[in-house]
């Protein structure tokens, strides 16, 4: 009896071993995010001289590509649903780099999308972007997330913003922690997103080694199919699907800057950099 007691729980640790290794990036799990090079002002303008410059090709996972585009849970880096259609990653694509000091976390994400809509009344319904928070870095089955919705209207005007869910924390204000920009120049969506410590329930200042969960579901809806159909982005399936704060992808606030080559470059759009990521 008790050989066959072990033998289960054997298993039982395989079999949740096996499942973890479904879903989790042997890549681009964690997120080394590396200290605010310049002053960020929350505008939505990732492509000029600011503290972006140089991030995004300098943060990368183990096989050295970009936070671009990251495939996710055996689904590629693009997930169809109710009756959305992907063509690749000119239709839809997400982009993303994570700065800090001890102040603030800022989020800078950089959406290809061949077509803007929001016509739903909900902000998650259409483009749009859902981010959670774990703010333990321990990426539990334990419901401590913290869920943001943030969108720009139809007629690329307006922020919609949702705290969904802040568990008594302080919630983001449109236009002072969040500011999104539509190219149609480009085809892309570009979102700038402050988060201060006590939204993440933190007292006291951000610090070099802390870590937390976090994920991007980037919703994609076109005019002949609006609404959510489908998403990119990292690790949405924390918030798609059930919210599960144990499939965050991990955030480590390093000690490492900028090097001084990328800060000296010539501006990289965001857009030329996914196509040749």
């Amino acid at each position: 009896m008790r050989k066959f007691l072990i033998v289960i729980t054997l298993l039982l640790l395989i079999t949740s071993i096996t499942a973890h290794a479904q879903w989790r990036s042997d890549t681009h799990d964690v997120y080394n995010a590396l200290k605010k090079p310049a002053d960020i002002t929350i505008d939505g303008e990732l492509d000029d001289d600011e503290g972006w410059e140089g991030v995004i090709e300098s943060v990368t996972g183990t096989d050295g590509k970009t936070f671009c585009g990251v495939e996710f849970e055996n689904k590629g880096a693009f997930e169809e649903y109710n009756g959305g259609k992907w063509s690749g990653p000119e239709d839809h694509e997400t982009c993303f780099a994570i700065v800090w000091d001890p102040d603030a976390i800022y989020i800078g994400i950089s959406v290809t999308d061949d077509e803007h809509e929001h016509q739903a009344g909900a902000v998650h319904e259409g483009d749009s972007v859902q981010l959670a928070f774990e703010p333990t870095g321990k990426r539990e089955p334990v419901r401590n997330d913290i869920l943001i919705n943030i969108a720009l209207d139809h007629e690329a005007k307006n922020i919609l913003l949702l705290n969904e869910e802040l568990r008594g924390n302080t919630g983001l204000v449109a236009g002072e922690d969040v500011a999104i920009v539509r190219n149609e120049n480009e085809n892309e969506t570009y979102y700038e997103i402050k988060i201060i410590p006590d939204t993440l329930g933190i007292n006291g200042d951000f610090e070099e080694g802390y870590e937390f969960g976090f994920s991007i579901c980037t919703n994609d809806g076109d005019s002949d199919t609006p609404g959510q159909k489908g998403w990119s982005g990292w690790y949405p399936h924390s918030i798609v699907f059930g919210k599960s704060p144990d499939k965050t992808g991990l955030v480590r606030l390093s000690a490492d800057e900028l090097a001084v080559e990328a800060k000296n470059k010539l501006t990289t759009t965001w857009g030329r950099l996914k196509s040749t990521h």
